[in-house]
């Protein structure tokens, strides 16, 4: 409270009281002239004048000074039982009362809740403002199907005791998988929600929910999306937020080295010739350029020859080590599944707590040609490379990012003009997916952690082209690119390989997968082999 000053003139005794740090001026009789409110910083400034007056007010400033000071004496309260717990007004659970107290008030109730004899059970509590009473519970909305809010006269405001539900879960904003929902609450925070998805009734099948944001509702599901085919991103108004269960979510990298914790990130663009890059009258790209100064680069990885030059089989080369004829993807056909193990299978077989985590529009790259063991699947909206670069700078942000992520690119297989190196829109579309990668790349190095981290980046691709198509057996088709650095802004780390190396011939089997097993120190069967120039084990 504020203080009641003297401005002109005091005849009669003042009392003095101090409270919460605070003094105020009270009179007991006589009158106040004018009055001011002054806090106690203000007092100081009073004094001179104050002093001038009567005897009275100089004894009235000495008690005044002291009073000024006393609250750097006070000592700090303890912080409230109540800081513990998030509060819904005019809500409360149906039911579930576990234990019944009266007289008391919302920081009783929270202190009863979580002192040493109810601590192991008491989540929540539902407090009854008219009567002074409140009930503790076992359970949290999420899990009994959400807060009832329509109480006559809204009598009771409902705690819920603030735990880290969503810790063991992955947000991905704006998204959501369609369908496949198997439970529905309402009246609920996505901590409700996650507390209810990991609660013992629903652990053994809740993998994955989506909040909607706007009506405060959500959706338990079975399913991850990685089961479904990625997440959908294009609702109007994007009223959903995505929340995958994953195990080892928050658990470190497992996969450890003397440079630090090893991670890959693998950039997929869709069409792109090797000899578009790096050559004089190629478009400029600052993002890939500065990736091939840092590491190496390939500009001639031989895609077909033994299956066309189509994306299904490229890929699928690329993400097993071996040609068509034995990973059994022969087409884009979408039914054809990997009959050899994806890389990032053979990396989860090793280190079951690594997480692996993919984005893409491209239906395939979600489906038949993801790894299994894929832990956070995205698709996004045709062509739209923001949303998945957007995807990509999320899980750099998490303190424990996925182990191995893929990114596609899609926007350079063009289709309706030419792959000719030096054709402008086919530049303009190779300047654009650099544009994107730039972006991921300033998220990657400017992670607090990244100086204690090991990155392998590589850039891939599935095929090239001739004229407006792609799938046949020339020189232009079967021309893919490889980049491959692990000291991007890293500068101290060994270099893992440096310098062009197209000079030596390099099939798609040897591209991708030897190389990030080898990085990752795992043992390659695999049909291809890592460049002779690269590696570190």
């Amino acid at each position: 409270m504020g203080i009641e000053a003297l401005d002109d003139f005091v005849r009669f005794p003042i009392l003095i009281r101090s409270s919460d740090g605070h003094v105020t001026f009270l009179r007991c009789r006589g009158f106040l002239s004018t009055t001011r409110s002054f806090e106690p910083g203000a007092l100081m400034t009073l004094l001179p004048s104050l002093k001038r007056q009567t005897a009275a007010l100089r004894a009235l400033g000495a008690a005044l000074a002291l009073a000024a000071l006393a609250p750097v004496a006070v000592a700090q309260s303890a912080p409230s039982p109540l800081a513990s717990f998030t509060r819904t007004i005019n809500a409360a659970i149906s039911g579930y009362n576990r234990e019944h107290l009266t007289a008391v008030t919302p920081e009783a109730c929270a202190a009863a809740c979580v002192n040493d004899a109810r601590k192991s059970w008491c989540v929540s509590f539902d407090y009854d403002k008219t009567q002074a009473a409140c009930d503790l519970s076992n359970a949290r909305a999420g899990e009994v199907g959400g807060l009832k809010t329509d109480y006559a006269g809204n009598p009771y405001d409902h705690y819920a005791l603030n735990v880290d539900a969503l810790k063991d879960f992955a947000r991905t904003a704006d998204a959501a998988i369609s369908g496949h929902n198997t439970e529905h609450l309402n009246a609920v925070s996505p901590q409700d929600c996650a507390a209810a998805c990991t609660a013992s009734s629903r652990a053994a099948w809740c993998r994955s929910f989506d909040f909607f944001k706007t009506q405060q509702q959500c959706d338990l599901s079975d399913k991850r999306a990685s089961d479904v085919g990625g997440l959908k991103t294009d609702y109007p108004g994007n009223p959903y937020d995505h929340y995958a269960l994953v195990q080892g979510l928050g658990v470190p990298n497992p996969v450890t080295g003397p440079n630090g914790r090893k991670h890959v990130l693998v950039i997929g663009i869709d069409g792109l010739r090797g000899d578009a890059l790096f050559c004089a009258g190629c478009v400029s790209t600052p993002a890939l350029s500065a990736l091939a100064a840092s590491g190496a680069y390939h500009r001639n990885v031989l895609a077909g020859g033994s299956q066309d030059t189509v994306s299904g089989p490229g890929w699928a080369t690329l993400f097993t080590g071996y040609w068509a004829d034995q990973h059994g993807v022969t087409s884009n056909d979408t039914s054809l599944p990997l009959r050899k193990p994806h890389v990032f299978d053979r990396l989860k077989q090793r280190y079951p707590t690594a997480t692996v985590a993919v984005v893409g529009d491209w239906f395939n790259i979600t489906h038949n040609l993801k790894a299994d063991g894929s832990d956070f699947v995205v698709m996004n909206a045709a062509k739209n490379s923001q949303q998945a670069t957007d995807t990509v700078k999320g899980w750099l942000s998490w303190t424990n990012p996925p182990t191995a992520i893929f990114y596609y690119l899609h926007n350079v297989d063009i289709h309706a003009a030419s792959y000719d190196p030096f054709n402008a829109f086919y530049q303009s579309k190779i300047a654009g997916e650099d544009a994107q990668i730039q972006q991921v790349l300033d998220a990657l190095a400017a992670r607090p952690t990244y100086a204690q981290e090991e990155w392998l980046i590589v850039v891939v691709s599935d095929h090239g082209g001739s004229g407006s198509g792609h799938g046949g057996q020339s020189a232009g088709e079967r021309d893919a690119a490889l980049i491959l650095t692990n000291s991007y802004r890293n500068p101290t780390k060994p270099a893992y390989c440096q310098g062009d190396l197209t000079g030596t011939t390099l099939p798609q089997t040897g591209a991708l997968t030897p190389h990030v097993l080898d990085f990752l120190g795992l043992p390659n069967d695999t049909a291809g082999a890592k460049h002779p120039a690269c590696g570190q084990h």
